[in-house]
């Protein structure tokens, strides 16, 4: 690993110390060597950065005393960082050898890119896709393209996408210090999603590169769909995504089609007696609320200075029609997987 490399990987961490031994074996295997490679420690109290210290000593940590979560974890680890490129990647993933040889080659490309995303397959089910690029929603959240499917060549195919999962993505630091990095409040989930829309909305680029492959066991940090932080944070951001995003002739819409979803997936839990569920989802409310003057405050300024609509996100294929998100909705309500 170079000190003075052009990269750097960036692994986040939680109480994660089991993931770590297989997650940095295959970074150090890797067919491009221009990079060197961080360990952000969330306050873990497993050993984590203990671990590592002892058997990963290339490795720089960066540890905090309490947990940032995600975002705002990355934001302050990546201040800290001199490299060009900056990859973000989970601790409970395996990489392919030529994953970031992959990343870097589509990334030289082009310019104007902000972000690059790879191939996501299940970790113990390695022929289905978890992941192949995503598309932006009315509701705020992000389709990931390909869930579920067997792994074809249909997902073979490199293209500009509305937005990449920050579980395994390079980003140019330069852009992504000039959108303002990860938006703080959201701490997990969707944050690579709205941090992908403002970039197109401000004229860069996000792409898939279904090259660079890599396994990740999916609710390996926070279990599955329905746990309770997925719910809460996944709802909360939702919500700010469409505050800050969405154009005006847009905005009410995707409010009452948001609050309808919300409202069918509370009477579901109610009718399964989940009421921590339930609780989860009203919190959620109560914070969109609270936080409300502030995403105005951003979406004053972000659509102030635009330069592309939702029409021409929709036609660039990057943006989920109402009809299109509604039918992946239904399809992914009778995919089961065993997840981990």
């Amino acid at each position: 690993m170079n000190k003075d490399a052009e990269i750097a990987v960036i692994v986040i961490t939680y109480n994660g110390k089991r993931h770590l031994k297989e997650c940095f074996n295959a970074l150090l295997e890797q067919t491009y060597k221009n990079f060197k490679i961080y360990l952000i420690d969330n306050a873990s109290s497993d050993g984590s950065s203990s671990f590592v210290r002892a058997n990963f000593p290339g490795v720089k940590i960066i540890r905090f005393e309490q947990n940032y979560g995600f975002a705002e974890g990355y934001n302050r680890a990546i201040k800290r960082v001199n490299s060009k490129y900056i990859v973000l990647l989970n601790d409970d993933t395996r990489v392919d050898l030529k994953w970031l040889e992959e990343l870097m080659t589509a990334m030289n490309k082009d310019s104007n890119i902000l972000a690059a995303g790879s191939k996501i397959l299940f970790y113990n089910h390695p022929n289905l896709v978890q992941h192949a690029g995503g598309k932006l929603t009315l509701i705020g959240a992000g389709i990931d393209i390909g869930f579920g499917d067997e792994d074809c060549p249909a997902y073979d195919e490199p293209k500009n996408v509305g937005t990449v999962c920050g579980c395994g993505m390079i980003v140019n630091k330069e852009f992504f210090e000039r959108l303002g990095g990860f938006d703080d409040q959201y701490f997990a989930y969707l944050e690579d999603v709205d941090l992908c829309w403002r970039g197109w909305l401000q004229g860069y680029k996000t792409i898939y590169v279904p090259s660079s492959i890599l396994y990740h066991k999916f609710g390996g940090s926070w279990g599955a769909r329905y746990s309770h932080n997925r719910i809460y944070y996944g709802t909360k951001n939702r919500f700010a995504n469409i505050v800050k995003n969405l154009s005006t002739e847009n905005l009410f819409l995707a409010i009452y089609s948001s609050v309808i979803t919300d409202f069918v997936k509370l009477i579901s839990f109610l009718l399964r007696k989940q009421p921590d569920n339930v609780s989860s989802m009203l919190k959620a409310y109560y914070q969109t609320f609270r936080l409300l003057p502030n995403n105005l405050r951003i979406r004053f300024d972000l659509q102030g200075r635009r330069s592309l609509s939702d029409k021409d996100l929709v036609n660039l294929g990057l943006f989920s029609r109402l009809p299109e998100s509604l039918r992946e909705f239904r399809r992914l309500q009778k995919v089961t997987l065993p997840l981990h």
